[in-house]
């Protein structure tokens, strides 16, 4: 993300603001979440586990709770192409 990193104590001021936002839900892990997981790091078995760890296990929440993720990610966008999952829109 380049010079838009923020410094930790930002970034939890940004979450608080999300908390107290009434358009930002946030949702608890699905029961499935877990075999979901599981099938969105297949393509990476043969792999060291890296940031793609993080970015397979919120592919597999956002498919939980039925969500559409959006992201500026390409390497999460790849995944997501890779894993099968559908509903993540690149920016």
């Amino acid at each position: 993300m380049g010079d838009q990193i923020l410094a930790l104590g930002e970034a939890w001021r940004t979450y608080d603001r999300w908390l107290e936002d009434p358009r930002v839900e946030f949702y608890p892990e699905s029961n499935g979440v877990d075999s979901t997981f599981r099938k969105m790091t297949r393509h990476l078995s043969t792999q060291p586990a890296s940031k793609a760890i993080g970015d397979c296990w919120l592919l597999a929440f956002t498919a939980g709770i039925q969500a559409t993720l959006v992201t500026f990610d390409r390497a999460l966008y790849s995944h997501a192409k890779k894993s099968g999952h559908a509903a993540v829109i690149p920016s």
